[in-house]
Protein backbone atom coordinates (compact mmCIF):
# COMPACT_ATOMS: atom_id res chain seq x y z
CA UNK A 1 0.00 0.00 0.00
CA UNK A 2 1.23 3.42 -1.01
CA UNK A 3 1.66 6.42 1.02
CA UNK A 4 -0.94 8.47 -0.41
CA UNK A 5 -3.36 5.11 -0.43
CA UNK A 6 -2.52 4.81 3.55
CA UNK A 7 -3.84 8.27 3.61
CA UNK A 8 -6.79 8.08 1.76
CA UNK A 9 -7.94 5.04 3.95
CA UNK A 10 -6.99 7.06 7.03
CA UNK A 11 -8.97 10.47 6.32
CA UNK A 12 -12.13 8.12 5.03
CA UNK A 13 -12.32 5.81 7.88
CA UNK A 14 -11.70 9.40 10.04
CA UNK A 15 -15.10 10.79 8.55
CA UNK A 16 -16.63 7.94 9.43
CA UNK A 17 -15.97 7.66 12.74
CA UNK A 18 -17.00 11.59 12.75
CA UNK A 19 -20.09 10.74 10.84
CA UNK A 20 -21.10 8.14 13.10
CA UNK A 21 -20.11 10.02 16.50
CA UNK A 22 -22.25 13.07 14.91
CA UNK A 23 -25.20 10.74 14.58
CA UNK A 24 -24.90 9.74 17.78
CA UNK A 25 -25.02 12.74 19.13
CA UNK A 26 -28.20 14.00 17.06
CA UNK A 27 -29.66 10.86 17.97
CA UNK A 28 -29.10 12.03 22.04
CA UNK A 29 -32.26 13.86 23.59
CA UNK A 30 -33.66 13.98 26.78
CA UNK A 31 -37.50 13.62 28.46
CA UNK A 32 -39.84 13.66 31.06
CA UNK A 33 -43.21 11.87 31.73
CA UNK A 34 -45.82 11.32 33.90
CA UNK A 35 -48.23 8.10 33.90
CA UNK A 36 -51.07 6.96 35.76
CA UNK A 37 -50.91 3.14 36.34
CA UNK A 38 -53.58 0.34 36.81
CA UNK A 39 -52.24 -2.39 39.14
CA UNK A 40 -53.20 -6.22 39.72
CA UNK A 41 -51.53 -8.31 42.49
CA UNK A 42 -50.21 -11.94 42.07
CA UNK A 43 -49.20 -13.60 45.32
CA UNK A 44 -50.91 -15.94 47.44
CA UNK A 45 -54.12 -14.39 48.40
CA UNK A 46 -56.87 -13.89 45.68
CA UNK A 47 -56.70 -11.41 43.31
CA UNK A 48 -59.77 -10.27 40.69
CA UNK A 49 -61.11 -7.73 38.76
CA UNK A 50 -61.88 -6.59 41.61
CA UNK A 51 -58.96 -5.95 43.29
CA UNK A 52 -57.36 -3.75 40.00
CA UNK A 53 -56.49 -0.46 41.47
CA UNK A 54 -54.92 2.39 40.75
CA UNK A 55 -51.58 4.76 41.01
CA UNK A 56 -49.40 7.17 39.66
CA UNK A 57 -45.62 8.23 38.89
CA UNK A 58 -42.91 10.27 36.97
CA UNK A 59 -40.35 8.88 34.10
CA UNK A 60 -36.87 10.32 33.29
CA UNK A 61 -35.61 9.02 29.76
CA UNK A 62 -32.28 9.41 28.15
CA UNK A 63 -31.51 8.66 24.71
CA UNK A 64 -28.10 7.11 24.30
CA UNK A 65 -27.97 5.83 20.70
CA UNK A 66 -30.64 5.40 17.57
CA UNK A 67 -32.66 2.84 19.50
CA UNK A 68 -31.48 2.90 22.99
CA UNK A 69 -32.25 4.60 26.16
CA UNK A 70 -32.34 4.56 29.86
CA UNK A 71 -35.24 5.18 32.02
CA UNK A 72 -35.51 5.81 35.87
CA UNK A 73 -39.08 5.89 36.87
CA UNK A 74 -40.48 6.62 40.73
CA UNK A 75 -44.17 5.47 41.50
CA UNK A 76 -46.58 4.85 43.28
CA UNK A 77 -48.82 2.18 43.12
CA UNK A 78 -51.52 0.25 45.68
CA UNK A 79 -51.82 -3.38 45.81
CA UNK A 80 -55.35 -5.40 46.71
CA UNK A 81 -56.46 -8.84 47.43
CA UNK A 82 -59.12 -10.31 48.58
CA UNK A 83 -59.82 -13.94 49.00
CA UNK A 84 -63.56 -13.44 48.54
CA UNK A 85 -62.81 -11.04 45.39
CA UNK A 86 -62.60 -15.10 43.62
CA UNK A 87 -64.86 -17.50 45.74
CA UNK A 88 -68.12 -17.45 46.71
CA UNK A 89 -70.12 -20.03 49.13
CA UNK A 90 -71.16 -22.96 46.58
CA UNK A 91 -68.22 -23.11 44.62
CA UNK A 92 -66.15 -26.21 45.44
CA UNK A 93 -63.06 -25.59 43.27
CA UNK A 94 -62.32 -22.19 45.34
CA UNK A 95 -63.78 -23.72 48.77
CA UNK A 96 -59.94 -23.15 50.39
CA UNK A 97 -59.84 -19.63 49.43
CA UNK A 98 -63.20 -19.02 50.54
CA UNK A 99 -62.12 -20.09 54.03
CA UNK A 100 -59.26 -18.62 54.28
CA UNK A 101 -60.78 -15.20 53.86
CA UNK A 102 -57.87 -12.91 53.75
CA UNK A 103 -56.96 -9.95 52.50
CA UNK A 104 -54.65 -6.83 52.26
CA UNK A 105 -53.82 -3.86 51.03
CA UNK A 106 -50.71 -2.59 50.47
CA UNK A 107 -49.17 0.94 49.17
CA UNK A 108 -46.34 0.40 47.32
CA UNK A 109 -43.67 3.04 46.22
CA UNK A 110 -40.89 1.91 44.25
CA UNK A 111 -37.92 3.61 42.10
CA UNK A 112 -36.29 1.43 39.35
CA UNK A 113 -33.59 2.37 36.07
CA UNK A 114 -34.44 0.57 33.27
CA UNK A 115 -32.72 -0.06 29.83
CA UNK A 116 -34.78 0.57 27.12
CA UNK A 117 -34.76 -1.10 23.36
CA UNK A 118 -37.03 0.48 20.54
CA UNK A 119 -37.67 -1.10 17.18
CA UNK A 120 -37.40 1.13 15.12
CA UNK A 121 -34.30 3.62 15.40
CA UNK A 122 -33.32 7.29 14.79
CA UNK A 123 -30.04 8.42 13.80
CA UNK A 124 -31.44 12.13 13.51
CA UNK A 125 -32.96 14.29 15.77
CA UNK A 126 -36.01 13.76 17.95
CA UNK A 127 -38.10 15.55 15.74
CA UNK A 128 -37.29 12.47 13.07
CA UNK A 129 -38.68 9.98 14.86
CA UNK A 130 -41.60 7.71 13.73
CA UNK A 131 -44.81 8.36 14.25
CA UNK A 132 -45.21 4.94 16.01
CA UNK A 133 -42.64 3.36 17.41
CA UNK A 134 -42.36 -0.06 19.71
CA UNK A 135 -40.54 -0.81 22.62
CA UNK A 136 -39.06 -3.30 25.51
CA UNK A 137 -37.74 -2.98 28.62
CA UNK A 138 -35.85 -4.46 31.45
CA UNK A 139 -34.29 -3.03 34.83
CA UNK A 140 -33.85 -3.41 38.21
CA UNK A 141 -35.11 -0.99 41.68
CA UNK A 142 -36.11 -1.23 45.16
CA UNK A 143 -39.55 -0.78 45.97
CA UNK A 144 -40.87 -0.15 50.14
CA UNK A 145 -43.65 -2.54 50.94
CA UNK A 146 -46.34 -2.10 53.60
CA UNK A 147 -49.42 -4.38 53.56
CA UNK A 148 -52.50 -4.09 55.95
CA UNK A 149 -55.72 -5.48 56.68
CA UNK A 150 -59.15 -4.16 58.39
CA UNK A 151 -59.59 -5.38 61.97
CA UNK A 152 -63.21 -6.12 63.28
CA UNK A 153 -63.66 -2.45 63.21
CA UNK A 154 -62.56 -1.54 59.94
CA UNK A 155 -59.65 0.22 60.84
CA UNK A 156 -56.39 -0.72 58.50
CA UNK A 157 -53.64 -2.36 60.67
CA UNK A 158 -49.92 -2.30 59.74
CA UNK A 159 -49.06 -6.19 59.39
CA UNK A 160 -45.64 -6.52 59.22
CA UNK A 161 -44.67 -5.61 62.45
CA UNK A 162 -47.68 -8.33 64.10
CA UNK A 163 -45.81 -11.24 62.56
CA UNK A 164 -48.62 -13.39 61.59
CA UNK A 165 -47.01 -15.74 60.88
CA UNK A 166 -44.31 -15.76 63.51
CA UNK A 167 -41.74 -14.00 61.18
CA UNK A 168 -39.60 -10.73 60.28
CA UNK A 169 -39.07 -9.61 56.89
CA UNK A 170 -38.22 -6.23 55.76
CA UNK A 171 -40.05 -3.38 54.29
CA UNK A 172 -37.70 -3.34 51.08
CA UNK A 173 -37.14 -5.42 48.40
CA UNK A 174 -35.55 -5.54 45.30
CA UNK A 175 -37.37 -5.89 41.82
CA UNK A 176 -36.58 -6.76 38.16
CA UNK A 177 -39.58 -4.75 36.17
CA UNK A 178 -39.94 -5.94 32.50
CA UNK A 179 -42.30 -4.79 30.43
CA UNK A 180 -43.42 -3.86 26.25
CA UNK A 181 -44.92 -0.78 24.98
CA UNK A 182 -45.61 1.35 22.05
CA UNK A 183 -45.25 5.03 22.17
CA UNK A 184 -47.71 7.57 19.56
CA UNK A 185 -45.81 10.74 18.12
CA UNK A 186 -48.68 13.74 18.93
CA UNK A 187 -46.67 16.87 18.72
CA UNK A 188 -43.05 17.84 17.93
CA UNK A 189 -42.17 17.69 21.84
CA UNK A 190 -45.33 15.42 22.70
CA UNK A 191 -45.77 11.56 23.22
CA UNK A 192 -48.13 9.66 24.17
CA UNK A 193 -46.87 5.97 25.65
CA UNK A 194 -48.86 2.79 26.75
CA UNK A 195 -47.04 0.03 28.89
CA UNK A 196 -47.69 -3.28 30.00
CA UNK A 197 -44.96 -4.99 32.28
CA UNK A 198 -44.55 -7.34 35.52
CA UNK A 199 -43.00 -6.97 38.67
CA UNK A 200 -40.75 -10.10 39.80
CA UNK A 201 -39.89 -8.92 43.52
CA UNK A 202 -37.77 -11.06 45.12
CA UNK A 203 -40.55 -11.12 48.62
CA UNK A 204 -43.08 -13.41 49.02
CA UNK A 205 -44.62 -11.21 51.86
CA UNK A 206 -46.03 -8.83 49.81
CA UNK A 207 -49.44 -9.98 51.04
CA UNK A 208 -48.07 -10.95 54.23
CA UNK A 209 -48.99 -15.08 53.63
CA UNK A 210 -46.13 -17.15 52.74
CA UNK A 211 -45.93 -20.14 55.08
CA UNK A 212 -47.82 -22.09 57.24
CA UNK A 213 -50.50 -21.30 60.00
CA UNK A 214 -48.58 -21.31 63.23
CA UNK A 215 -49.82 -22.33 66.48
CA UNK A 216 -52.15 -19.30 68.14
CA UNK A 217 -49.71 -20.66 71.50
CA UNK A 218 -47.05 -19.65 69.87
CA UNK A 219 -48.00 -16.29 67.95
CA UNK A 220 -46.28 -13.08 69.81
CA UNK A 221 -49.83 -11.30 70.78
CA UNK A 222 -53.24 -10.81 70.53
CA UNK A 223 -52.83 -9.07 67.65
CA UNK A 224 -51.20 -12.15 65.59
CA UNK A 225 -53.19 -14.37 66.35
CA UNK A 226 -56.66 -12.46 64.99
CA UNK A 227 -55.12 -11.51 61.94
CA UNK A 228 -53.29 -14.75 61.40
CA UNK A 229 -56.29 -16.80 60.70
CA UNK A 230 -59.64 -15.37 60.10
CA UNK A 231 -61.58 -18.43 58.37
CA UNK A 232 -63.84 -18.28 61.65
CA UNK A 233 -65.39 -14.89 61.06
CA UNK A 234 -68.82 -14.22 60.29
CA UNK A 235 -68.11 -10.86 58.20
CA UNK A 236 -65.26 -10.23 55.40
CA UNK A 237 -64.17 -7.07 56.84
CA UNK A 238 -62.81 -6.17 53.72
CA UNK A 239 -66.08 -5.24 51.78
CA UNK A 240 -68.48 -6.02 55.00
CA UNK A 241 -69.77 -8.70 53.21
CA UNK A 242 -71.49 -11.70 55.73
CA UNK A 243 -69.56 -15.00 54.86
CA UNK A 244 -71.61 -18.52 54.76
CA UNK A 245 -70.16 -20.37 58.05
CA UNK A 246 -73.32 -22.90 58.08
CA UNK A 247 -71.73 -23.91 54.41
CA UNK A 248 -68.46 -24.08 55.53
CA UNK A 249 -68.90 -27.03 57.71
CA UNK A 250 -72.21 -28.66 57.15
CA UNK A 251 -71.49 -28.63 53.11
CA UNK A 252 -67.94 -28.83 52.84
CA UNK A 253 -68.01 -30.69 56.44
CA UNK A 254 -64.80 -28.61 58.05
CA UNK A 255 -66.36 -27.86 61.54
CA UNK A 256 -65.04 -24.53 63.30
CA UNK A 257 -62.66 -25.78 66.83
CA UNK A 258 -63.05 -23.13 69.90
CA UNK A 259 -59.91 -23.24 72.11
CA UNK A 260 -60.27 -23.07 75.76
CA UNK A 261 -59.15 -19.51 75.88
CA UNK A 262 -62.33 -18.64 73.32
CA UNK A 263 -59.78 -18.16 69.79
CA UNK A 264 -61.80 -20.03 67.19
CA UNK A 265 -60.52 -21.29 63.67
CA UNK A 266 -61.95 -23.63 60.31
CA UNK A 267 -60.48 -26.85 61.09
CA UNK A 268 -58.55 -27.05 57.51
CA UNK A 269 -56.41 -24.23 59.04
CA UNK A 270 -54.94 -25.70 61.87
CA UNK A 271 -51.86 -25.09 62.83
CA UNK A 272 -49.23 -27.08 60.24
CA UNK A 273 -51.64 -26.71 56.85
CA UNK A 274 -50.93 -24.21 54.67
CA UNK A 275 -51.78 -20.44 54.64
CA UNK A 276 -49.51 -19.43 51.53
CA UNK A 277 -51.07 -20.95 48.80
CA UNK A 278 -49.08 -19.92 45.62
CA UNK A 279 -45.58 -21.66 44.66
CA UNK A 280 -43.05 -18.63 44.29
CA UNK A 281 -42.36 -15.65 45.20
CA UNK A 282 -45.11 -12.24 45.16
CA UNK A 283 -45.12 -10.31 41.92
CA UNK A 284 -47.90 -7.63 40.03
CA UNK A 285 -48.92 -6.29 36.83
CA UNK A 286 -48.95 -3.26 35.69
CA UNK A 287 -50.62 -0.96 33.08
CA UNK A 288 -49.37 2.72 32.27
CA UNK A 289 -50.40 5.22 29.99
CA UNK A 290 -47.79 8.30 30.04
CA UNK A 291 -47.61 11.28 28.31
CA UNK A 292 -43.95 12.33 27.62
CA UNK A 293 -42.42 16.28 27.05
CA UNK A 294 -39.22 16.05 25.22
CA UNK A 295 -36.62 18.89 25.89
CA UNK A 296 -35.96 21.14 23.43
CA UNK A 297 -32.43 20.82 22.23
CA UNK A 298 -30.89 24.99 22.77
Amino acid sequence: MTKKSFLFLFLSLMQLTVFAQNKDRRAKYHSFGAQVIGSYFWGDVASSIKTVRSGWGLQYYYKVKSNIAFTVDANYIRLVADDESSSSAGNRSTADVYIRNLHMRNDVAEVGAHARFELYPCNDYFSKRKGVNYFGTIGLGVLYSNPRAKDSTGHWRNLRPIHTENRSYSAFTAYIPVSAGVSFKLANHIDLELEFGYRFTFTDYLDDAKGEYVDPANLPNNDARYFSNRSAESQNQFNGHERDLNYIQNDLGYPILTTSDGYSYVSSTAPGQLRGTRFGLDGYFVAMVRVVYIIPRK
